[in-house]
């Protein structure tokens, strides 16, 4: 017995140590935050905590404009010798993590990417490979959505402050963002080394406005959360009056909205996306510990993801899915029976939008299961993504372009809505 107290009395003793630490270590962690922190404002910056989405609202490429889980933090703000405001900020994604530091430019350009040393590309990122500078040397890589833009920028000027900036690092992953010249991995832990990095990138910048690239110069656009390669659409997060109307489970209770995004590709159709959760409640018997039955109330969570595209004009019901959904209308093409199941009130009115040329379109891209209802599309998507959305609506647009002339004026259109593919 008294064995067992005496290792017990050992073990509270560690357990109690162990506490006394942590704290202590807590402590200590505050403390040179603290004196962080007051080292950065004895520079004149500022420092947020927790700063808002406007903080990155303007940014839209790579690692921002990605994704629907997008987290800023820690924040340092101030300006550059020269009065160059810059940022430097701790971001986090579904698909990246780390730190940001960027200054500011004088007009906003398209984008660009340069990476040096043993950098790779940033995840996401959709641009060309085009050639670099001889000035530049070996292992550097440069992409763009315009070569000539990319010609115009990288200049002899900027080679030569490209390769000093490699010089005092292993790695350059650097990018335009509209009016921001965006880098990752700053010095940011020390900063008698972080002062010089963003003198250094404000040099960058400096020669980058120097640079005749007004010809490029890209519109303002609005101060809002946008996605990489599509500006109009647009971040939400809650709409719970999106439940009143929308195709959504309506089972269970506690019906909720979340990553509510809203937008249009191009002169597509406008959509709304989101994923819709609720609850359900049962109870059940079980046989307890003793064999006695008891009876116990289960709560299950539960989530889909609703896809919806508005038509011009009301359109007469028509859906199209998998063949996994029954046998539908029977259309002149085996193969395309085989492989889609198509249901419609007027089958007339499913032979004129499912043409030849509209069969051969939907075996050649085969959407997510969808419904034209009214004067919405509803598709059953799978997932909530940003590349689920982008597809859907790529698609729906060219589906919409092959409906013919005449179906949309019987609808009461005077022509088609969309133009037709050549």
């Amino acid at each position: 017995m008294s064995g067992h107290l005496g290792g017990l009395g050992i073990f509270v003793l560690v357990v109690a140590l162990l506490g006394v630490a942590g704290v202590t270590w807590g402590i200590v962690a505050l403390v040179r935050r603290q004196q962080y922190i007051g080292s950065l404002r004895d520079r004149g910056w500022t420092f947020v905590n927790s700063p808002t989405f406007d903080a990155v609202a303007r940014l839209g490429n790579p690692p921002f404009g990605i994704g629907f889980h997008r987290q800023p933090d820690d924040q340092i703000t101030g300006l550059t010798s020269l009065g160059r405001p810059f940022q430097v900020i701790e971001y986090k994604s579904e698909h990246w993590s780390g730190w940001v530091g960027m200054v500011s430019l004088s007009r906003r350009l398209p984008e660009l990417w340069i990476t040096g040393g043993e950098t790779q590309p940033r995840y996401g990122v959709q641009a060309t490979g085009v050639p670099s500078p001889a000035q530049l040397g070996p292992g550097w890589q440069i992409g763009a959505l315009d070569s000539s833009f990319a010609a115009a920028v990288v200049s002899p000027q900027l080679c030569e402050r490209l390769n000093a900036l490699a010089a005092g690092q292993p790695g350059v992953n650097l990018s335009i963002d509209a009016d921001q010249l965006v880098m990752l991995d700053p010095p940011r832990k020390e900063v008698e080394l972080l002062g010089p990095w963003l003198e250094q990138l404000g040099s960058i910048a400096a020669v980058i406005d120097a640079a005749p690239l007004d010809q490029w110069i890209q519109p303002e656009q609005p101060r809002r959360l946008t996605f990489y390669h599509h500006p109009e659409w647009y971040w939400i997060g809650v709409d719970d009056s999106l439940l009143q109307f929308t195709p959504v489970s309506r089972l269970g209770h506690d019906h909720r909205t979340s990553d509510v995004v809203r937008g249009r590709d191009g002169d597509g159709p406008s959509f709304v996306a989101f994923t819709h959760h609720w609850k359900t409640t049962r109870t059940e018997t079980y046989t307890d510990s003793e064999g006695r039955s008891q009876t116990r109330t289960v709560v299950e969570s539960h989530s889909e993801p609703i896809l919806g595209f508005q038509l011009p004009i009301r359109m007469p019901p028509l859906q199209v899915a998998r063949r996994g959904f029954g046998r539908g209308i029977s259309f002149e093409s085996q193969a395309f029976n085989d492989q889609f199941a198509v249901h419609a009130q007027d089958t007339k009115y499913a032979y004129d939008v499912i043409h030849p040329r509209q069969m051969e379109y939907l075996m050649a891209n085969p959407p997510a299961s969808f419904a034209l209802t009214d004067d919405w599309a509803w598709f059953s998507p799978g997932v909530h993504s940003q590349p689920a959305i982008a597809h859907n609506s790529l698609f729906l647009r060219g589906f919409l372009a092959r409906v013919p002339r005449f179906v949309w004026r019987n609808l009461g259109l005077p022509d088609s809505p969309y133009p037709p593919p050549a």
